[in-house]
Parts: C-alpha cells; sequence; structure tokens
C-alpha cells in the first residue's frame, strides 16, 4: 500500500494508540498457543512502540520491543502455533524474525522514499509458514496451527497479525 507520508505518520500513530489500549478488535488472532513435542505454553501479546529514522530522502519506521530477548524461549527450531481467529478476516497471521540489539528487538515495518512509503515486513525476515484449520474455538471462531516450513535459526521472533501486536518467542 503507498500512502502519501503524512498520511502514513497519522495511520501509524492511530495504529500505535489502539495497539496500547490492547481492545480486541475484529480479526485478532486469540488464546495462542506455543506447542513444543507435549508441552503447550499459553503465549502472551506485547505491544509495539514506534521508532522513525528520518533522513533526506528516505524514511523508515520501526516497531521495537524491549529488551534483547523474549521471556519466551524454545529449544525446538520446527515449534507449533494454535490460535483461534474469525474466518471472515482472511488477514495474514505473520511469522518474522526481530532484528535484535542490546536493548530491544526491531522490526522495519515501512521505508520509503519522495514522499511515499510501503508498509511492509522485509521479505528477509517473513518466514514461510503453513496454516491449516483443526476445529472450532471460541465465540464463533476458528482454531488454526501454524508451522514455518524450514526450522528456525537461533534467534528473536514474533507471530502476528497486526505488525504492533505481538506474540513474541525465542529459539535457543
Amino acid at each position: 500500500m503507498h500512502v502519501l507520508f503524512p498520511g502514513l505518520v497519522t495511520l501509524l500513530f492511530a495504529a500505535s494508540l489502539a495497539a496500547q489500549q490492547q481492545v480486541s478488535e475484529p480479526g485478532d488472532i486469540h488464546r495462542v498457543l506455543l506447542v513444543e513435542a507435549n508441552q503447550t505454553v499459553q503465549m502472551r501479546d506485547n505491544v509495539a512502540s514506534s521508532k522513525t529514522s528520518w533522513q533526506v530522502v528516505i524514511s523508515k519506521q520501526f516497531y521495537t520491543f524491549p529488551g534483547p530477548r523474549a521471556a519466551l524461549r524454545t529449544k525446538t527450531a520446527l515449534p507449533e502455533f494454535q490460535f483461534d481467529k474469525d474466518p471472515a478476516f482472511d488477514d495474514p497471521v505473520y511469522l518474522f524474525r526481530f532484528d535484535r540489539h542490546s536493548d530491544r528487538r526491531e522490526i522495519r515495518v515501512a521505508k520509503g522514499s519522495g514522499g511515499l512509503t510501503e508498509m511492509s515486513i522485509p521479505k528477509d525476515h517473513l518466514i514461510e509458514t503453513r496454516l491449516e484449520e483443526i476445529g472450532n474455538g471460541q465465540n464463533s471462531t476458528r482454531r488454526y496451527r501454524l508451522k514455518p516450513l524450514a526450522p528456525l535459526r537461533p534467534g528473536e521472533y514474533c507471530l502476528s497479525r497486526k505488525m504492533s501486536t505481538c506474540y513474541d518467542f525465542g529459539v535457543d
């Protein structure tokens, strides 16, 4: 999606405010579980803070999460995730890798030049996944299973439907 940059700032600000309120919206994913062998762990969502980099003709927008590591850790390189979502909303669920720094994890969500910018996660950070419906969820939702197609390298990751809200975890 291409928008004029001032419109993007408004859009990102509104998305950040909505994420900070943590109100459940239609299309959200719910009851997210990390399944590792015979263990199941309820995942918690984290809300990003926003960071913008302005240069003469290139601008970038990042979502940042505090701390260099997620609290939830797994040793498996092929984790499975289960969650509920409304099947009427076909927005993708993303699995992506964070860039890790000494005090934070971050993902670039927009990059633009000349006043136009595109909202997207860098392709080299997106993890290819397989999504399958596995049954009924709560409140007229359906239950889904998501798995990466290839083993994950050690690092910091996020499962997300909206880039500003993240179910983060690390692979050791």
